[in-house]
């Protein structure tokens, strides 16, 4: 599964006030604006500004400043700017401080970041129950990724019991969202009976959506099983 960081968001999001604790104070270099702005966007804008300028220091510090303000978008996208190593500011642990403060605010992004943390041990303890609960959390908010990821957790049966009934429902959650390698897997479990009844013609479905996406495998997958539909019938 990818493990990739997520870059920095464009689009604002309007999100309820974070849950976690404050967000640190300002490292040195970061000095609070003179006036508060008018808009509460407006931090967040400017640094949007300064990153696709390049001035990634300062636009950390503008996003620390609108996370401070409960931004949730604002406080991801400091900590990523750190996390990815872009910035000396702030330090790795207000990193994921802002993480935690943007995803217990409900931002499934930072839900999902705080999973893989978890589940990687970066950072953090690994804990697969932990990472379970994020993802389910990005999950249930209809992030993809997370969606797939709780459903191999549940299919290997890390930090749960193996339940492939589970695994079934999420990867197919995946799959309808367009998710090449959950339709894929789900035309697999549906071939074979896995978490599901055998159901060749749901089999076909899937793998013909992921050959539409370009997996040779499955294109060849799907005629594998037009061939034993066909056998079948002749029957």
């Amino acid at each position: 599964m990818a493990s990739r960081f997520i870059p920095i968001l464009v689009a604002f999001l309007i999100l309820p006030p974070p849950l976690a604790a404050a967000v640190p104070d300002l490292p040195v270099g970061c000095a609070d604006p003179a006036e508060p702005a008018e808009d509460p966007h407006e931090p967040a804008a400017l640094a949007q500004d300064a990153y696709a300028a390049g001035e990634l220091d300062l636009a950390q510090c503008l996003f620390m400043s609108a996370a401070g303000a409960g931004d949730a978008t604002a406080a991801y996208n400091a900590a990523v700017i750190r996390l990815n190593e872009e910035s000396r500011l702030p330090d790795e642990q207000t990193a994921l401080a802002l993480l935690s403060q943007s995803a217990e605010a409900g931002f499934a992004m930072a839900q999902r970041m705080l999973a893989t943390l978890h589940e990687q041990g970066r950072l953090v303890p690994v804990s697969q129950s932990l990472a379970m609960e994020w993802y389910r959390l990005a999950a249930d908010q209809g992030d993809t990724p997370s969606q797939l990821a709780l459903a191999t957790q549940y299919f290997l049966g890390r930090g749960t019991d193996r339940d492939y009934g589970a695994a079934a429902h999420w990867y197919s959650r995946a799959a309808e969202a367009g998710d090449e390698g959950a339709q894929y897997i789900l035309a697999s479990m549906y071939e074979r009976g896995v978490g599901v009844e055998i159901d060749l013609d749901q089999a076909l479905v899937w793998y013909l959506a992921a050959a539409r996406q370009g997996d040779v495998a499955a294109e060849a997958k799907a005629r594998e099983v037009v061939e034993r539909l066909a056998a079948e019938r002749r029957q």
